[in-house]
């Protein structure tokens, strides 16, 4: 049976796949350089080790309104005939071998139109078909026809766009002004905090890889819990996830949040701030965010405030526990270190110690 490679990511709540063998890279999305003249939903570029690639938002490709952007989505390099296009997607998922004969392509072939076609059947003509995978159904995309789209624009004029945010003063500019000097600010309603790793971001993909070596790295998710950076590794984390509903679970201790469904899976979360001697978050709000972990046959979830970065750690950059900070010493063997991350001290968690910690995991019978 012919199989074919398709990287598969989320991006409002849908599932999308190209083919794996256009993806060039992957990466957490930085901060975007708006640029003049270009096509609606091309939102500026970015400067890559030196190339310049445009960046598609496929919200607006596909006609829908832009949505704001976050710390956890991520940017997807697709490369076709030596043509490269960032798209932005909410969380990449996995690569998978798809067989043909779980793909349908009928329904799309009255799109399929000549160049002279209406914008409306343009947009339909970047999907090629849709697949059913294990009870997901996905929709794929053409890579080459997302090369295509930028085929008739020749040149990219990049403006300098850094100085506009000290145009908007308070009181310096009447409302309409704002909105439309916030069109070339990435992110214009992010934090400071956010701003500033968005920014660290773009400013690390402008190195030369050459010049760096990441075979003795460990690569961290940071995320955030009671105003304190945590680092996670990054090899046992499968997602993060906004929480929508949480069902409780009856007769369970208090670092059982409950569970939800995540795309047809029950998955419990747990609220690791007790074992770490911090207050214990009790409020459900529809603001929650989970890290979604997979070690051996366990999928479960914690409760976090925030997802900030991935980040690569060099492991003679961790240090020791400083007794200064907030945990107790029954709660250090937790915690692997510390780092200083965006000027501030951030605790390596043990992850591996955490999981085995006594009655943590809820058993079936409860």
């Amino acid at each position: 049976m012919e199989n074919k490679s398709y990287l598969i990511f989320l991006h409002n709540n849908c599932f999308y796949g190209v083919e794996a063998l256009s993806v060039k890279e992957i990466f957490l999305l930085p901060e975007v350089t708006a640029i003049a003249e270009m096509p609606n939903s091309i939102i500026g570029v970015i400067n890559l080790r030196g190339n310049v690639l445009p960046i598609m938002d496929l919200n607006l490709r596909f006609g829908y309104q832009q949505q704001e952007y976050s710390l956890t989505d991520s940017l997807v390099v697709i490369e076709w005939q030596q043509s490269t296009i960032g798209i932005i997607v909410n969380q990449v998922y996995e690569v998978k071998d798809i067989p043909v004969t779980e793909i349908t392509t009928e329904i799309y072939s009255q799109g399929e139109l000549s160049d002279g076609g209406s914008e409306r059947n343009h947009k339909l003509h970047l999907v090629t078909g849709v697949a059913k995978l294990e009870e997901k159904l996905i929709t794929l995309l053409s890579s080459h026809n997302l090369i295509r789209y930028l085929e008739e624009v020749a040149e990219f004029s990049i403006n300098d766009r850094d100085n506009i945010g000290a145009l908007v003063k308070e009181n310096s500019l009447e409302k309409a002004e704002y909105q439309e000097y916030s069109k070339l600010i990435f992110c214009p309603n992010a934090t400071s905090q956010e701003r500033a790793i968005f920014q660290e971001r773009a400013k690390n993909l402008r190195l030369e890889t050459q010049s760096q070596d990441f075979s003795n790295l460990i690569p961290l998710a940071v995320i955030g819990l009671n105003s304190e950076y945590f680092g996670i590794n990054l090899a046992v984390v499968r997602e993060f996830t906004n929480v929508q509903k949480v069902t409780p679970i009856p007769c369970t201790p208090e670092h059982i949040f409950g569970n939800i469904n995540l795309r047809g899976e029950i998955v419990t979360l747990l609220e690791i701030r007790g074992i770490l001697n911090m207050q214990i978050q009790t409020t459900k709000t529809n603001k929650n965010k989970a890290l979604i972990f997979e070690v051996n046959d366990l999928v479960a979830g914690i409760m976090v405030d925030e997802v900030f970065d991935v980040m690569y750690l060099n492991p003679l950059d961790i240090k020791s526990i400083p007794t200064t900070i907030n945990h107790s010493q029954a709660h250090n063997e937790y915690l692997l270190g510390t780092v200083i991350y965006q000027e501030k001290m951030m605790s390596i968690i043990n992850f591996e110690k955490i999981i085995t910690y006594k009655g943590l995991i809820v058993e079936e019978e409860v």
